[in-house]
C-alpha cells in the first residue's frame, strides 16, 4: 500500500502484517499488507493522493476497465509506440491499445488545467495588488491634503520633516498590516479547498504565506511613501497662508 494509505490506516503502527478488507469478488478472506511503498501520483498531479493498494496480477480477480502498461528505455520512447502496438497485438489481437504516448505527454495534460488556473489567478492577484496600492495611495493622499495645515503648524512649532513623514506612513499602513493579517488567515482557513490546485507544495506553505505578506506590505509602503514624503515637504508659511 501507499504511505497515505498506511498512515490513515494505522497512524504511527506499523502496517506489515496487517489484513484489510477492499470489497472485491475476489478478496473474501481479506488482503495481508506486504510492504509499504512511496508515494505515487496515480490519479492527478495535484492534491492528495487518494488510498492505493497494489495488488500482484496474478492475485487480482476481477482484470477492472482498463489496465495501464509502462516501459521505460534510453531512447525516445515515442519511437517505441508502434512497436508495443505490434507486439501487443501478436500476443491478443483483442486487446486494444486506448491512449499511448510518453511519460512526458501525460504530465502535461495533467498540468493543462492547473496551470491555466494559476495564470487566471496570478492575474487576479496582480490586479488586486494593482488596484490596493492605487487605493492607499488615494487614501493617504486624501489625508495628506486634508491635514496640510496641520503638517505645517507641526514643523513650524519645531517637528522634524522625518517625523511627519514616519507618521503619515505608518498611519497610510495601519489598513494595509490589517488588511495582510486577515488575507493570511482567510488562506489558513481556506487551505483546505486550495491542497487540490496545488502541486508539490502545502497550501499553508511558510515561505509563499510570508513572500505574499511582504510583496503587499511592500506595495502599501510604496503607495504610502508619496503623500509622506510631500507632507514632509510642507512649507509651514505657504501651509498658514493657505488657512
Amino acid at each position: 500500500m501507499s504511505e497515505s494509505f498506511a498512515r490513515k490506516m494505522w497512524p504511527n503502527q506499523d502496517p506489515l502484517g496487517r489484513r484489510i478488507y477492499t470489497g472485491r469478488r475476489a478478496d473474501t478472506l481479506g488482503t495481508t499488507v506486504v510492504g509499504v511503498v512511496e508515494e505515487t501520483r496515480m490519479f492527478s498531479m495535484t492534491g492528495e493522493n487518494p488510498m492505493v493498494l497494489y495488488v500482484p496480477h496474478a492475485q487480482e480477480g476481477d482484470p477492472g476497465d482498463g489496465q495501464a502498461m509502462v516501459l521505460r528505455t534510453t531512447g525516445d520512447p515515442a519511437a517505441l509506440i508502434a512497436a508495443v502496438r505490434s507486439l501487443v497485438q501478436e500476443i491478443d489481437p483483442r486487446v486494444a491499445i486506448a491512449r499511448p504516448g510518453t511519460m512526458e505527454e501525460v504530465v502535461k495534460t495533467a498540468l493543462a488545467e492547473p496551470l491555466r488556473l494559476r495564470f487566471f489567478l496570478m492575474l487576479f492577484a496582480g490586479l488586486a495588488l494593482v488596484l490596493g496600492a492605487v487605493g492607499v495611495y488615494g487614501v493617504v493622499s486624501y489625508s495628506v491634503a486634508r491635514r496640510r495645515g496641520e503638517f505645517g503648524i507641526r514643523m513650524a512649532l519645531g517637528a522634524a520633516p522625518g517625523s511627519v513623514l514616519g507618521h503619515v506612513i505608518a498611519r497610510g499602513m495601519l489598513p494595509v498590516v490589517i488588511g495582510v493579517g486577515a488575507g493570511i488567515a482567510g488562506s489558513i482557513a481556506l487551505s483546505r479547498l486550495l491542497g487540490r490546485f496545488l502541486y508539490e507544495i502545502a497550501p499553508t506553505d511558510p515561505a509563499s504565506l510570508a513572500s505574499a505578506g511582504v510583496a503587499l506590505l511592500a506595495a502599501g509602503v510604496l503607495a504610502a511613501l508619496v503623500p509622506a514624503w510631500r507632507a514632509g515637504k510642507v512649507s509651514p508659511v505657504e501651509a498658514l497662508r493657505a488657512e
